[in-house]
């Protein structure tokens, strides 16, 4: 497909590469011709230097003749600007970064409104997967379908729990047809498992289950933790802001450490009953007054990655019960990912996979199948993406034991009438219902595509 990306910053430089390994005809727009340059040369793109806001810009970017028109620059305004005139010049679908919740909660949909196909806020996607490990700290990372009950937790077992050496098919019965073992990280090695696998301490498990379940399977198998009451964040940041409003929701007491006088003000109004400190948080003293000692949830959230690695090790030296570190520099991820094994995660890589999982919807819907989510397990290795099953699909009104699934594919989870299970063997996929597919090495792009 033609896709036009308007912003080459983080987030849309990472949306282009990786729309340009799928394969798509790419071109972007951007202010300084430096970026742009740059841009050019790390993957296969046109560009088209100047505003994204100016009318003119977009007809030499020929924003009217694609697909797809993405605007992630960093201005909100611009970006609704932008989409609004290219969806008037003939845009087939259009994107916007937004970073103003305001403009997302508003009580008329905005989406509606500026004819928006998607509106993404990275800030409140990142806030909101925080969220979601630090109610399941033994997890490294927590992921949810639309409509789909079910969740896919991802965990590293630990030396003294009772998965270590234990063959998945000696799982207790009552814990076997509830919950799932979808996928297994072992030595920077995915595979998709089958009843004779044996777990080992050390592996990075993703299991599929009810949150309830999920929690009932943690506690029987000597890995569960309590979901955080007590979290320290480091940086006042908007995700700090989102992640501390979601927490105080549910119960949660929240800490936040920031060095800038005027941002604590800001804090102070948005956030009443949080505690905001003003200081040093790389100040070991100010962690220490802070409360640091009686945290069991630490969140570092500066714009330094660095610093964002060292105090979140030096968190988990002190004890706190669950970690987590935003880190934008995939080169970091890679080197911690054996050495550091809680949760690190970045807003840019967050927002790509909503929208890469978007994209690849468009392109491949047909009567067998649509994409309605997609998501990167661990390592970009495992995806788990969610399909609507079509009245033509070859799957479709057949048992999961009749059908020959490609090596390394598994259903993991079926949505039907609102409602979610574990599929069996006697499952038969109807059309419309939704099946979350894991794939570990096989390239699946439609659910035909499982097949042999």
């Amino acid at each position: 497909m033609k896709i036009v990306i308007a912003g080459t910053g983080k987030v849309g430089f990472t949306v282009a590469q990786r729309l340009c390994r799928e394969g798509h005809d790419i071109t972007l727009i951007d202010e300084k011709p430096e970026v742009l340059e740059a841009a050019s040369n790390a993957m296969d793109a046109m560009i088209c230097c100047g505003s994204c806001a100016a009318p003119s810009v977009l007809r030499e970017a020929e924003a009217g003749k694609c697909e797809v028109f993405i605007a992630a620059t960093g201005n909100d305004e611009a970006n609704l600007v932008a989409c609004q005139f290219a969806r008037r010049m003939g845009a087939g679908h259009t994107i916007a970064r937004l970073r103003n919740q305001q403009y997302l909660d508003s009580g008329e949909s905005l989406r509606e409104i500026m004819d928006l196909s998607l509106a993404i806020n990275p800030d409140y996607v990142t806030a909101e997967e925080i969220s979601r490990v630090l109610q399941f700290p033994a997890a490294t990372q927590v992921d949810s379908f639309p409509d789909c009950e079910l969740e896919i937790v991802t965990f590293r077992i630990p030396e003294r729990s009772r998965l270590n050496g234990l063959a998945l098919k000696r799982l207790p019965p009552e814990r076997e047809k509830k919950v799932l073992v979808c996928a297994v990280e072992r030595g920077g090695r995915v595979q998709i498992p089958d009843g004779n696998f044996v777990l080992q301490a050390g592996d990075s498990i993703s299991v599929t289950a009810q949150p309830k379940t999920l929690r009932k399977f943690f506690e029987a198998m000597g890995a569960y933790q309590k979901p955080a009451k007590n979290v320290l964040i480091l940086g006042g940041s908007r995700i700090a802001v989102y992640l501390t409003q979601l927490l105080e929701a549910t119960g949660v007491s929240v800490t936040i450490i920031e060095s800038s006088n005027e941002r604590c003000q800001k804090l102070a109004e948005l956030l009443q009953d949080a505690d905001v400190v003003c200081a040093d948080g790389t100040d070991t003293t100010v962690l220490a007054q802070s409360g640091i000692q009686d945290a069991d949830g630490f969140v570092a959230l500066t714009n330094i990655d660095e610093e964002n690695i060292i105090l979140s090790m030096y968190a988990e030296k002190l004890g706190v019960e669950k970690v987590v570190s935003k880190i934008n520099n995939e080169k970091f991820t890679d080197l911690l990912r054996d050495v550091f094994p809680d949760t690190t995660l970045s807003p840019k890589n967050l927002v790509a996979e909503r929208i890469e999982g978007y994209v690849r919807g468009l392109a491949h819907a047909s009567d067998k199948s649509t994409i309605e989510a997609l998501y990167y397990l661990g390592n970009r290795d495992v995806t788990a993406t969610e399909f609507v099953v079509g009245a033509k699909a070859a799957c479709a009104c057949k048992t999961l034991m009749e059908l020959r699934l490609k090596p390394g594919v598994l259903i993991s989870a079926v949505v039907r009438g609102g409602k979610s299970f574990l599929p069996d063997g006697k499952t038969a996929l109807q059309p419309g219902d939704k099946a979350v597919v894991i794939t570990a090495g096989s390239s699946v792009v439609t659910l035909d595509d499982i097949l042999t």
